[in-house]
């Protein structure tokens, strides 16, 4: 008799920022292989690799495109899978930088949840004639450049590409300018000033941030606190 073949449970989950409904199964051994391969590569392997395991294990809905979803969305996605794939609470230590103690925590991957800010707007009016539509970065535009989720000092050159990537349109009182290239838009976004494209750092400074905070007394009895920023520091 043939070996049986074990059925997966299936889990719900609503995307924070698309609000979009997905139903997953949990990663297998043979992806959790594939994850830890593309975490020693370098950053496009890793994002292909998260790219491919989540292709995998969604279910509904089954015309998805993964590499379209918002970098947030992702981030969560990941979390929850991880959650129902392994176990929901992370063990996490540092050390304080004050006394050299080691601090341990345990974190609750149910309980997490994007930071919203209501500042974020999609439309960037850079002067009194112009006023930029931008989308939120993709996991596809991520890969495409080659920055990880976790990027924090992304060169100049990968800003640009960044920014090239999220527009959507661009317009004024009496034209909508919406047909163009990527190799356009780059050209566009370079040829701001200083003072028009520093307008543009607060819609991605105000982007969906998946962040946590963890509090404690140090043995010198001082309050301290942590930031998490992003996939990689919770994991």
């Amino acid at each position: 008799m043939a070996l049986p073949k074990i059925d997966q449970p299936t889990y719900e989950y609503t995307l924070p920022i698309s609000k979009l409904d997905i139903t997953f199964r949990p990663f297998l051994v043979k992806e959790e292989k594939l994850l830890l391969i593309g975490k020693e590569a370098d950053v496009k392997a890793q994002l292909n690799a998260m790219k491919q395991v989540l292709s995998n294990v969604i279910i509904e809905p089954e015309e998805l495109n993964v590499a379209e979803l918002t970098s947030t969305d992702i981030e969560m996605l990941f979390i929850q899978l991880r959650s129902k794939s392994v176990q929901n609470i992370v063990n996490l230590q540092y050390r304080d930088t004050e006394d050299q103690e080691i601090y341990k925590f345990n974190i609750n991957l149910d309980e997490l949840a994007p930071t919203l800010d209501p500042d974020h707007n999609n439309e960037v009016v850079l002067d009194d004639k112009y006023t930029v539509v931008l989308k939120d970065p993709t996991l596809g535009m991520m890969t495409k450049i080659g920055l990880g989720l976790d990027s924090n000092e992304p060169s100049t050159e990968d800003i640009f590409k960044l920014v090239a990537g999220c527009l959507v349109k661009v317009y004024d009182d009496k034209e909508v300018y919406d047909d163009f290239t990527n190799k356009e838009a780059l050209e566009f976004f370079k040829g701001l000033d200083v003072k028009r494209f520093e307008k543009l750092q607060e819609f991605f400074n105000t982007l969906p941030k998946l962040t946590y905070t963890l509090k404690y007394k140090n043995k010198n009895d001082n309050d301290r606190t942590i930031e998490l920023n992003g996939l990689a520091d919770f994991f």
